[in-house]
């Protein structure tokens, strides 16, 4: 099943594969603390990769002493500490082994020996890559729990007023969104412990305070930002067909950004019987998704 699986569709972002364990354990290494910085993997020692196919060769020797020798090098290796668990498995007849590497909440995770920022590794499209600033930065927010939008924004003042203005605009920006009566009667008044619990309000010095994802959906001037949209002539930037910049609360930007691109996308046109059926050359549901993706790359550089 497993070899199956591989040769159907090679190693992925959480799976990696070698013929034997490498006498330089830094070669493996790497992708346990890559692992450990996502969301986990597998290494799988005694399964060879060919040109167009993975092959079980398995592992020669004392297996138990292999194991020990891969749990003591990761232990020692990588700080913080992390504890895999290793499981072997026959196949063929062939004995493999499967390091287990957790997805880790003390990140970012590094080699000891390159040292806190220079060892730190991630997995990008199923290859160990080593972290840059960006990514590095990234990490330190998650491994404290600290995310860009649940920080204090300290040039922001709000009061009560202001936070229940904010609770009434996403409650009603929720009913628009609805598609049916359903969704509709499933919308449900939004109140300041949901601000709270949601981290758009925070509990500092026994006060409640904004946060970043505070400033953002209000379009508060203590943390300017603003969408800018464009579309060019070919495939170069010097000429602009359309251009515009929008600014306000982070969602209404998504909004006008979404439909800047629809407004300059094709509409093709099709009948089915005597219905005709409109589709835009990009499905639209993965639109939106693409601007709000790119939005979050920027607020976490």
């Amino acid at each position: 099943m497993l070899i199956t699986e591989l040769n159907k569709y090679g190693e992925k972002n959480n799976i990696e594969v070698k013929k034997e364990v490498p006498a330089e354990h830094k070669k493996y290494l790497k992708s346990v603390v890559a692992f450990a910085n996502g969301f986990g993997g597998k290494i799988i020692f005694g399964i060879e990769e060919k040109q167009d196919s993975f092959e079980v060769c398995g592992l020669s020797g004392d297996i138990f002493k292999i194991k020990d020798s891969i749990t003591n090098s990761i232990f020692s290796s990588i700080e913080p500490h992390i504890i895999p668990s290793i499981d072997l498995d026959t196949i063929e007849d062939k004995t493999i082994l499967i390091v287990n590497v957790p997805s880790g909440w003390d990140r970012p995770y590094h080699l000891k020996a390159e040292g806190e920022f220079d060892g730190v590794y991630v997995r990008v499209s199923g290859t160990t890559r080593k972290a840059d600033r960006n990514m590095i930065k990234e990490l330190m927010f998650e491994g404290s729990n600290r995310y860009f939008d649940k920080m204090i924004c300290p040039e922001l003042e709000i009061n009560e007023n202001s936070i229940q203005n904010l609770c009434d605009t996403l409650y009603h920006k929720a009913l628009e969104n609805s598609k049916s009566q359903f969704e509709k009667d499933a919308v449900t008044p939004i109140t300041k412990q949901d601000l709270l619990s949601w981290g758009i309000l925070t509990q500092s010095n026994d006060h409640i305070v904004p946060t970043n994802a505070y400033a953002l959906l209000t379009g508060h001037p203590a943390l300017p930002n603003r969408i800018q949209c464009a579309l060019f002539k070919g495939t170069d930037t010097t000429e602009v067909i359309d251009m515009k910049e929008y600014s306000g609360p982070i969602y209404e930007q998504i909004d006008f950004a979404y439909k800047f691109v629809l407004r300059n996308i094709r509409l093709n046109a099709s009948f089915e019987s005597l219905e005709r059926k409109e589709t835009y050359e990009i499905p639209v549901y993965a639109i939106r998704e693409l601007i709000v993706n790119s939005i979050v790359q920027i607020l976490y550089r």
